[in-house]
């Protein structure tokens, strides 16, 4: 299988990361993000936020995308501009628009203790805007798209 980092059109203005799918690698996801974050003059708490969004993705993609084959490769690509943070999360996986999931109705969550499904809202709360392109025979990439805003 050809690498996603060696085939992915990446931007030269861009700073990237790419990982194997498995849960290990977030910890270096997280690391990353919170360097940049930092270096663009979010607040501590924010900086915080972001890199959970950004974990949150990246699990999924893990988990329900490449179900945890650790052959397979993701990348995050990371653009900053104009005090904004832009940040692509490119794979070649399942695809899956997360702004078609409804929002959790949370009295129902917690009645029925049930657990996990919450990491669309927590990026939801924490990034200003998202976006997701799936891929398709013109695009053979995942593209999930996640800005903030430095306030």
């Amino acid at each position: 299988m050809t690498k996603l980092s060696r085939t992915y059109p990446f931007s030269p203005r861009s700073h990237r990361i790419c990982v194997t799918s498995d849960t290990s690698e977030l910890k270096k996801i997280r690391d990353f993000i919170e360097r940049t974050a930092l270096q663009l003059g979010f607040a501590e708490q924010a900086t915080y936020n972001i890199a959970l969004a950004v974990d949150e993705a990246c699990a999924n993609i893990i988990r329900h995308s490449y179900k945890h084959d650790t052959t397979r490769e993701f990348c995050l690509e990371i653009f900053v501009e104009q005090s904004c943070l832009t940040i692509n999360i490119i794979d070649n996986g399942a695809t899956f628009d997360p702004l078609s999931l409804a929002p959790p109705n949370m009295k129902e969550y917690f009645s029925k203790f049930m657990k996990g499904g919450l990491g669309i809202p927590i990026i939801r709360k924490f990034i200003d805007e998202i976006r997701y392109q799936s891929a398709d025979s013109d695009h053979p990439y995942n593209v999930l798209t996640l800005v903030k805003r430095l306030s």
